[in-house]
């Protein structure tokens, strides 16, 4: 497994898509609306709210903060996640993405979508397959928030966190969380105290090693 720096093409979540129309067929329709290895700075936002979704966002390297309407930190994005694609429906954005550390993105715009999907045997089918594992991943990270005890809220958000990481092809044992210790308290909705005295707890118990206090670095013991 290697550190958590840039997915490969064939783990990110548009693989399908460029396996079936960029590497095999060299679609001319869907290579005019993907742009590949696009940096962003960090603190540049990717999606605004109430923006027109005119494209999705496969993570490559970094993270991204996910913001709701008031400013309340809900989630990050991690590579090889896609942004943007349960909006699709609606064509705005409903929350602020922004970029939590300098990162590498591959763009497709979305405003062909029809058109590709009459003349592309698959598309829909791999789109559809994208959206389900968007809503799959949401619906995971949902279920540890309501968690009612933190102890449990924390330790399942990191190894959901450790899961994500196996999924998509990064080391899974050894985390380096992009986001500071307050933030991930406001992505869990506790305090920092709170999630100081559950990590204490989780290391005594031997389930998490905190390698580094200052940086959050964690690690995943196999105990359950």
């Amino acid at each position: 497994m290697k550190k958590n720096n840039c997915v490969n093409c064939e783990e990110c979540g548009f693989a399908e898509l460029c396996s079936a129309y960029l590497f095999r067929q060299k679609d001319p329709l869907f290579i005019r609306d993907l742009e590949t290895k696009k940096k962003i700075a960090r603190g540049e936002y990717i999606y605004r709210r109430g923006e027109k979704i005119d494209a999705l966002y496969a993570l490559r390297s970094g993270a991204a903060k996910v913001y709701d309407a008031r400013g309340q930190l809900m989630g990050i994005v991690l590579p090889g996640q896609v942004m943007g694609v349960e909006e699709l429906h609606i064509g705005y954005c409903q929350q602020d993405i922004q970029a939590a550390t300098e990162i590498e993105v591959c763009v497709l715009r979305s405003d062909h979508f029809y058109e590709m999907s009459q003349l592309m045997p698959g598309f829909t089918d791999f789109i559809v397959r994208i959206l389900s594992r968007s809503a799959q991943e949401k619906q995971q990270f949902i279920s540890v928030l309501t968690k009612s005890d933190t102890l449990q809220k924390v330790q399942y958000f990191l190894q959901l966190l450790s899961r994500t990481y196996k999924e998509y092809g990064f080391e899974h044992h050894n985390l380096e969380l992009p986001i500071s210790k307050k933030e991930l308290a406001q992505v869990l909705g506790i305090s920092i105290s709170t999630l100081s005295r559950a990590l204490d707890s989780l290391t005594d118990q031997g389930i998490i090693s905190m390698l580094n206090k200052k940086e959050i670095t964690l690690m995943i013991s196999d105990k359950k």
